[in-house]
């Protein structure tokens, strides 16, 4: 996957600024950066949900994309179940009693089944997003903080399962927790104001919070230096 000089605003805001990357075809790719650094706005450009207003952003031909975005988004009147089999029909994926019940049961939610989307807690909330983005088969999988409100029981089949994918798809994640993030990841990149200020192959040689430091620091020196030449 691939990325040009992509530029996104909102309201004469830039919100995105000559993003360039290029990101092998499978594998987990984990966002890092501040609130407000971009990660969530890269994500909806990646799935499709917003479209940049210059650059070009290139995928494997014919690829699938599945967003599970930060908050969980379902339909509120549908339960879980319910909710499941419509994602199911979006995605034009079989989907039988046995395959939803074997979801429900390996995600968790098998006693929530019938209760409204509108009424579950926080971390159930993320198991339904969790459960939708495995029924998807997307190629392409987007997360915004998958890790959020998630117990060590689920903790222990996401990464399971995240270990699974990204033998055959490419996973953008985007997190602050750092410590499981790293676990998974073969490539990091540092957002910082709009900008990706580091995009490169994580070889577990330096810890996370040592890479993103360490590419904040060299970004604002870079800044500085740039305005005392100026």
């Amino acid at each position: 996957m691939k990325l040009n000089k992509v530029c996104l605003s909102r309201s004469h805001q830039n919100i995105l600024h000559k993003l360039d990357a290029e990101w092998p075809d499978t594998g987990v790719v984990v966002l890092l950066g501040a609130n407000g650094a971009g990660k969530s706005s890269l994500l909806n450009l990646l799935a499709g949900v917003e479209t940049p207003d210059s650059g070009e952003i290139f995928f494997k031909n014919q690829s699938s994309h599945f967003l599970m975005p930060e908050p969980a988004k379902f339909y509120p009147h549908l339960t879980v179940s319910e909710q499941l089999s419509f994602v199911a029909q979006l995605c034009q994926q079989p989907f039988n009693n046995d395959q939803m019940d074997d979801l429900l049961r390996e995600w968790q939610l098998s006693e929530v089944a019938d209760k409204l989307t509108a009424h579950l807690s926080l971390g159930y909330r993320q198991r339904l997003s969790l459960a939708q983005l495995d029924l998807s088969a997307a190629d392409v999988l987007l997360m915004d903080e998958p890790m959020n409100g998630m117990d060590p029981a689920v903790m222990q089949v996401f990464k399971e399962k995240v270990t699974n994918w990204k033998n055959n798809k490419l996973i953008v994640m985007a997190t602050h927790i750092l410590h499981e993030a790293q676990q998974l990841a073969d490539w990091v990149v540092v957002m910082e104001r709009g900008q990706m200020i580091y995009s490169e192959a994580f070889d577990q040689s330096m810890a996370f919070h040592e890479i993103y430091h360490q590419a904040i620091q060299q970004h604002h020196q870079s800044a500085k230096d740039e305005t005392l030449h100026s």
